[in-house]
């Protein structure tokens, strides 16, 4: 077997694991808070971070302007993760998955858009309207009233994809540290503000809780975060950007079937339908040829 073949394997593993992050937050949910969540959470990501620094040869030296970028990240990563929590804990855990997942890129190459960073043509114009469209079918909005719409779960839903986004255009002004290193700060700044600021212990010792608790925790925090953003960028070096992205598509359909299959979720014909209608937007958005000749490869990005 190829490497790229081999890597491509691990990657949609990684994948899988990045889908399992939902019913998981769940799960967690009947446990503790979204700050004891998200502090708990990053505080481990961080810590095992640091062997997959050392082990990848990358350094731990940043700029001042680099830290600073990374800390702005860590707040939006902060609201993220709590809006994330909270539409799995009051909501579907694979609607949401499949929302978030497939509206986060949207809304990125939207703010960039009208930000200037990106020319627009007719066909962008066109492809955002379908995304927007997959997005509102996947949800099955149309058996929502606008008070149901303006409200609850939804907010959540668009509240943790765009902070998602603003995070990841944040992200971007860095150029000078390597991607690994970047994320290592921003869990380090994510997991100090929200223990200084936000967090609340109010279910007891982390230590205390049961075995089905902790197989969660570690699945959803080194093996969600550590193992699948390592995972993802050995993608993006060795694969290209652009061919490591055609990827994460599978999240949303990950998400959704974990929780049919484990939470015992209903799942819809809308919620496939509109994740392939956004999916087929962002490939359009991203120029992304899906070339299914092995003898040629994809342009690297």
């Amino acid at each position: 077997m190829s490497s790229d073949r081999q890597l491509s394997l691990w990657i949609v593993l990684a994948m899988l694991f990045w889908g399992a992050s939902w019913p998981i937050a769940n799960i967690l949910s009947n446990y503790i808070n979204a700050h004891e969540f998200i502090s708990y959470r990053y505080i481990v990501t961080t810590l095992t971070m640091v062997p997959v620094l050392w082990w990848m040869k990358l350094s731990f030296k940043i700029d001042l302007k680099s830290l600073l970028v990374a800390s702005v990240a860590a707040v939006f990563l902060i609201y993220y993760s709590k809006y994330y929590f909270l539409s799995t804990k009051f909501g579907a855990p694979g609607l949401a998955g499949a929302v978030v997942t497939t509206l986060m890129p949207v809304l990125v190459y939207m703010l960039m858009m009208f930000s200037k960073q990106n020319k627009t043509q007719l066909k962008d114009w066109l492809a955002l309207l379908l995304g927007i469209f997959g997005v509102l079918t996947t949800m099955n909005i149309w058996q929502f009233q606008l008070s149901d719409v303006v409200s609850g779960t939804s907010v959540y839903l668009l509240a943790a994809a765009t902070c998602w986004a603003l995070m990841s255009i944040v992200t971007t002004y860095v150029k000078t540290v390597a991607a690994a290193t970047l994320s290592f700060y921003i869990y380090l700044m994510t997991a100090l503000f929200d223990l200084l600021f936000f967090f609340e212990p109010t279910h007891g010792s982390i230590f205390a809780m049961d075995g089905v608790f902790w197989l969660n925790f570690l699945i959803v925090t080194i093996g969600s975060t550590t193992f699948a953003t390592t995972v993802y960028f050995l993608g993006i070096a060795q694969l290209g950007s652009k061919r490591a992205s055609v990827f994460t598509f599978l999240v949303p359909f990950f998400a959704v079937g974990l929780s049919v299959l484990f939470l015992n979720e209903h799942w819809y014909w809308t919620t496939i339908l509109g994740a392939l209608m956004t999916i087929s937007a962002l490939i359009m958005l991203n120029n992304i040829k899906l070339n299914l000749d092995n003898n040629q490869s994809l342009d690297k990005g």
